[in-house]
């Protein structure tokens, strides 16, 4: 039967729990010593962790202090901050630089001049856009580039027509041929100029006779020369310069010549391209001569009619426009090829004339194929041609190394399936076409999860009749007469290859198509064009471009920069520059030696330590009036630490520079223990002899590559303080751990012992509770008995 128990003695009334509790609190105190001091020991634990963190700060900073390029920094200061912000690398050169900001970078976008009263109603238009990263024939030669890379010196020229005239021409910002023809062509004198056969041509327009057509060279830079216009001075009124050397592969001075187009099929030959505008006014103009589309647009602006031609919107065909102001009708024609290998045909609807794409030769033989799709390339992997006799065969661009357009047709061809591979016909891909005249069909797939064939757009199963199958750059987005302005967004999206579609909504609570690219500056840049059945009127409104800036020191020559996002790093002059505006006059940035580098380090690696000296302080204090001392007062680590650093910081080392001590150079210790910087000292030793500061700091011995200099000396006291192999604060803390885990162990060893003592005494006391209530019961029971009385008549 369970027996009822109480913390108070039912019979004596004994505070018992309270009373075991007492008894066990005497019996505990060796445990409770033992537990205090296990808490002694964690907190001396917490205390060097905290001094461990202290010594690995002064090393860090100290290794800040550890490199030549600190003691060798420079500063850049920009005088137009807004305009352009400089600051400098690690190898930054002293000295004066002028820096003019030519062109700010900029993504290509494009917007439909059309707009529409509704995003989600069907337009009624069929067609297609064609989105191209390449094909651009406006692309000019930079100066820099010519003359076997020697380039075109900055400078002035003086033009003088034949009726006497002068201009003085500054050609100093021209970056093209096309920069130094407009420069004559803005100049106010009856001179035109353009290009024939890899010269310019100067051409008077002033019908005078009174004096030769001349070009001068203004102060003592060879521009001139350069551009091949040296010594002209003629009673003529035309004059040709000399051939200027044009860099390797490239075959006009003015962009693509006319034979890269057309699949570089050429243009074929061109006579007499025939004009008439709405004002009923005509012109033939005479194209036999010109050998890029920049001559064919100087020729037909130069035909006195009331027009303006250029390359179009979309960078890859001819634009005119009949600004005559008529009502008449405007043809372009020949009687020959010429206008329809140019783009156009016969009468056109409205007063702009918008060639077709030219079809640039943009992929070649030598073409790598990582610089397909806009530099993103095909991916690795393989693909199989099955030819239409069934015949199969694997192409893997890793296996077989193949790096380039003309390896990987070489390939092809070397199959043993019967199909011919080559470039396509516009130039911008591949051509894949079946020789075997088999029933199946021309089949190309990508194997496993591989993109490779689609990636290069030759993919696929060709149709019913369909011999080849030919790979493209470009883009075709297919819109059908349902199709919304929200539906057009979701198709080009969906494709994404190289831009992102949106709608953009106007002030008058119209919409319209935008296109942004994907990627930023020129090479970002995409010729976007809709069908001509399809009436959105694309227009650019920010060509992708990089950003150009030129540089220049001491008076030197130019050197011309590019970035795609406006920031320049020049390897040369050592400087991160960012052009943020174009502006009128040039930026001067100014390089200097940089001090504040070095004393912020200094100082840094002084608070560091400072911080130190205060946390030794706060853990080994000693106050007398109350006894009371830190959790490390007295530990020879501390000491040792404190030892440590008071040599090295107020030592000498056994560099044989000038300087061998931080006092020397305005660093010192105080009477307290702390560092002082003396920061006019510091700066004029940075000044008279910052090669002998930085020596101090850093003496790397050559052939062992130890630096024996006062960082490498901190950092090697650091190791022995702090390190993590066999170091003082280490070793320390696994002793005090090793401690902590035996005193854990005793206490539980104790704990069991208390609990077990205190049970036994619980039992003793209700035990004598049990036997005290027992002697009650009998005494009661004995209290209870009676005498029994005999009575005397009985006896």
């Amino acid at each position: 039967m369970g027996r009822l128990q109480s913390s108070i003695g039912l019979i004596t009334g004994t505070d018992i729990v309270g009373t075991v509790d007492q008894l066990i609190a005497i019996s505990a105190q060796p445990r409770d010593r033992l537990l205090a001091r296990t808490s002694e020991i964690e907190g001396q634990q917490q205390e060097l962790a905290s001094l461990t963190a202290s010594v690995i700060g002064v090393q860090l900073a100290g290794n800040a202090l550890g490199t030549d390029a600190l003691f060798t920094s420079k500063s850049a200061t920009s005088s137009n901050d807004s305009a352009l912000s400089a600051a400098t690398g690690d190898n930054a050169v002293a000295g004066q630089y002028t820096v003019r900001t030519l062109q700010t970078a900029a993504t290509h976008s494009v917007q439909s001049i059309q707009s529409f009263a509704a995003r989600d109603t069907a337009l009624g238009l069929a067609g297609s856009i064609t989105v191209k990263p390449d094909g651009f024939v406006d692309q000019a030669v930079s100066l820099s580039d010519l003359n076997d890379g020697l380039g075109v010196e900055a400078g002035s020229i003086r033009l003088t027509d034949r009726s006497g005239a002068t201009a003085d021409v500054d050609l100093s910002t021209s970056r093209t041929i096309d920069d130094v023809l407009q420069a004559i062509n803005d100049a106010d004198v009856e001179i035109r100029a353009t290009t024939r056969d890899g010269k310019i041509r100067l051409i008077d327009e002033s019908g005078a006779t009174s004096s030769n057509l001349k070009l001068e060279q203004l102060g003592i830079a060879e521009t001139a020369a350069d551009l091949g216009l040296w010594g002209i001075d003629v009673a003529s009124s035309v004059a040709d310069g000399n051939a200027i050397n044009l860099p390797t592969g490239v075959t006009s001075l003015r962009g693509p010549a006319l034979s890269q187009l057309n699949g570089r099929n050429g243009l074929g030959a061109l006579t007499t391209l025939d004009l008439q505008l709405s004002d009923g006014s005509t012109a033939g103009v005479d194209l036999s001569g010109t050998g890029s589309l920049s001559e064919i647009i100087d020729e037909i602006n130069a035909s006195g009619l009331d027009l303006i031609a250029r390359i179009n919107d979309a960078g890859n065909g001819l634009r005119i426009r009949d600004v005559s102001g008529g009502s008449g009708s405007f043809t372009i024609t020949s009687a020959d090829n010429t206008a329809s290998s140019l783009g156009f045909s016969g009468a056109i609807d409205g007063d702009i004339a918008v060639g077709a794409d030219l079809n640039l030769q943009t992929v070649t033989t030598e073409t790598a194929l990582a610089d397909l799709n806009q530099g993103t390339g095909p991916t690795t992997g393989s693909f199989t041609i099955q030819d239409s006799n069934g015949d199969t065969a694997a192409v893997n661009l890793t296996v077989d190394e193949i790096d380039t357009v003309g390896e990987l047709i070489d390939r092809i061809n070397a199959l043993d399936v019967n199909v011919t591979a080559g470039i396509n016909d516009a130039g911008d891909g591949i051509k894949i076409t079946d020789n075997a005249g088999g029933t199946s069909l021309l089949s190309i797939t990508d194997s496993g999860t591989g993109t490779v064939a689609a990636d290069l757009g030759i993919s696929g199963t060709v149709a019913s009749g369909v011999t080849s199958v030919s790979g493209s750059q470009s883009t075709s987005i297919s819109i059908d007469a349902d199709d919304t302005l929200d539906d057009i967004v979701t198709k080009i999206n969906a494709e994404g290859r190289y831009g992102t579609a949106s709608v953009v909504a106007g002030d008058n609570g119209t919409f319209q198509l935008q296109i942004r690219a994907n990627q930023g500056g020129d090479v970002g840049r995409l010729a976007i064009s809709s069908s001509a059945d399809l009436d959105l009127n694309l227009r650019t409104i920010s060509r992708g471009q990089d950003a150009v800036i030129t540089i220049s020191s001491d008076g030197g020559n130019e050197r011309f920069l590019t970035s795609t996002d406006g920031v320049f790093e020049d390897s040369i002059t050592g400087l991160n520059l960012t052009a943020k505006a174009i502006t009128t006059e040039p930026v001067s940035i100014t390089v200097e030696d940089n001090p504040d580098a070095v004393v912020g380090a200094i100082n840094t690696f002084v608070d560091q330590y400072n911080l130190l000296v205060d946390r030794i302080n706060e853990t080994t204090f000693f106050n007398a009036e109350t006894s009371e001392v830190g959790l490390l007062f007295g530990s020879s680590e501390t000491l040792r630490i404190q030892s440590g650093y008071s040599r090295l910081l107020s030592g000498r080392t056994s560099s044989s520079g000038s300087v061998r001590s931080l006092a020397q150079i305005g660093v010192r210790l105080d009477e307290n223990g702390k560092l002082q910087v003396d920061t006019t000292k510091l700066r004029d030793s940075l000044a008279s002899d910052s090669a002998g500061v930085a020596k101090f700091f850093n003496n790397v011995d050559s052939e062992t590559e130890v630096n024996n200099g006062f960082v490498g000396q901190l950092d090697r006291l650091a190791d022995r303080l702090a390190g993590d192999e066999n170091s003082v604060l280490l070793g320390r803390t696994q002793t005090l751990a090793t401690q902590v885990e035996r005193n854990n162990e005793r206490v539980e060893t104790l704990n069991l012992r208390l609990d077990a003592e205190r049970e036994r005494l619980l039992a003793q006391f209700y035990s004598t509770e049990e036997a005290i209530a027992k002697i009650q019961s009998n005494q009661a029971a004995i209290d209870s008995i009676s005498f029994i009385s005999l009575n005397s008549n009985d006896s």
